[in-house]
């Protein structure tokens, strides 16, 4: 939004392809990006005649929090051109998944995806209201959730903290024109410091390539797509407690004339 290269060689390119994240703070991350400055164009939504976009998996109605916990709300939306999807907490607006990291993802009108998104609650009130907002060009969609807490219940705030690394926002599949650029998503929630790297589709480390670059989000922009670009893309993300990945697939479609 993962690698089959040997641990030594990952050991070894370590300090060269991993992001450091931290979702406490906003770390400066210092990593090999050699993207000139206009490689990633802020693009901003427009309207579109074919647009659409649906909640193809909401999060639940209602879903119980145990005080102390992380609960994870899922919420999977599908669209044209490429979806987006941030939340709202009775009716106010977390943080925008573009604006979390000061980057706009660039939206070419002829993509077309799936996009999950994780929203990792660690403090709610009783009858709180959580609300997805899957958005594609200027057509949105929404579906609420409502946390009722637990009483009387432990607050264990060791399992808050000692938990392993959440990834929250990824493509599942992208379609999208040939010659355009695209950004993949791995947005990720870890209470301690985390390591992040990519995976192409060849099995390889993303790192020096000159077409393929980690931006400091932890996302990945490639440039210039080609149907060599088909295939399974991997972001692979650790902490001292373990690890999550995801996979994008991603198809490059011949322009229509």
């Amino acid at each position: 939004m993962i690698c089959l290269v040997s641990l030594l060689v990952a050991t070894a390119l370590t300090s060269q392809c991993f992001v450091e994240t931290n979702a406490l703070v906003n770390p400066k991350i210092e990593m090999d990006n050699n993207l000139l400055p206009d490689d990633v164009l802020p693009v901003h939504r427009t309207a579109q005649r074919n647009a659409y976009v649906k909640i193809s998996t909401p999060p639940p109605e209602s879903v119980n929090f145990i005080p102390g916990t992380a609960l994870v709300l899922e919420c999977e939306v599908q669209g044209h051109p490429l979806p987006i999807v941030g939340w709202l907490k009775n009716g106010v607006p977390l943080s925008d998944f573009e604006e979390e990291v000061n980057e706009i993802l660039p939206m070419h009108p002829s993509g077309y995806g799936r996009m999950i998104n994780r929203l990792v609650i660690s403090d709610a009130e009783n009858e709180d209201v959580y609300t997805c907002v899957g958005t594609a060009g200027l057509k949105e969609a929404v579906a609420t959730t409502t946390v009722f807490v637990e009483a009387n219940q432990p607050f264990l705030t060791s399992k808050m903290f000692s938990t392993k690394p959440i990834i929250t926002g990824f493509y599942l599949d992208i379609f999208q024109n040939m010659g355009t650029s695209l950004t993949l998503p791995c947005r990720v929630y870890s209470p301690l410091k985390s390591q992040l790297y990519w995976i192409d589709n060849n099995d390889n480390i993303v790192y020096g390539n000159s077409r393929m670059r980690v931006l400091p989000s932890g996302d990945l922009h490639i440039k210039n797509l080609a149907w060599e670009n088909m295939g399974g893309y991997t972001c692979t993300v650790k902490n001292a407690f373990g690890k999550d990945s995801m996979n994008a697939f991603l198809y490059p479609v011949k322009p229509s004339e």
